[in-house]
């Protein structure tokens, strides 16, 4: 049993989902129900928000336009700098958990192509239409293997969903880019969880 417990989002914390993978899902939901892209809001993580300033879409285009967002396959893709060697440090000492939200099967492809599945002592993958939240997965991890919030952190990105929910537990929060990858042991050391 670990000493304490580090849970690490997936997208836009340790790999670029912005960049890497934004416009070619936007494009290709545009392909599929001929929306042009400029209507689509790119500052969505779920299709329906991308969707949500188009109006008058049939139940045919929001199918379409949901498959094309979540299509499985990815390209590979480079981890963001520093999220290797943070891991690599890490591994062994803290318990490493990823949890990330979306749909399964791209996100165990999104996984799969980065390479930093093999990092990680536990994977959680919440579908976005299952009930609860990511604060449930910390709570169930840090259940099952007797670890306190105080010996527990959260490394993310976005402040309405581990961000939150990890500060309402009583983990140590880390927010990136606020905190550079490269950063979060020196991080850990102070908070007296590594």
């Amino acid at each position: 049993m670990r000493a304490g417990a580090v849970f690490f989002d997936l997208d836009d914390t340790l790999i670029d989902t912005r960049h890497q993978l934004l416009p070619a899902a936007l494009q290709r939901v545009a392909d599929a129900t001929g929306i042009a892209r400029e209507r689509l809001d790119a500052t969505g993580k779920r299709i329906e928000e991308v969707l949500r300033n188009v109006g008058g879409l049939s139940a045919a285009q929001r199918e379409a336009a949901k498959a094309a967002w979540y299509a499985p396959l990815v390209p590979e893709l480079e981890p963001l700098p520093g999220a290797r060697e943070v891991l690599d440090e890490l591994s062994g000492r803290l318990l490493l958990v990823l949890v990330t939200r979306g749909h399964p099967a791209r996100q165990r492809r999104k996984i799969a192509q980065c390479g930093l599945g093999p990092c990680f002592d536990e994977i959680v993958i919440r579908p976005f239409e299952a009930s609860g939240s990511k604060r449930d997965d910390f709570a169930r991890v840090m259940g099952a293997h007797g670890l306190t919030p105080k010996l527990c952190a959260v490394v993310g990105d976005d402040e309405r969903d581990e961000l939150a929910h990890g500060r309402d537990l009583g983990c140590l929060v880390l927010k990136v880019p606020d905190v550079a990858l490269a950063d979060v042991p020196e991080r850990l050391r102070e908070a007296g969880i590594l």
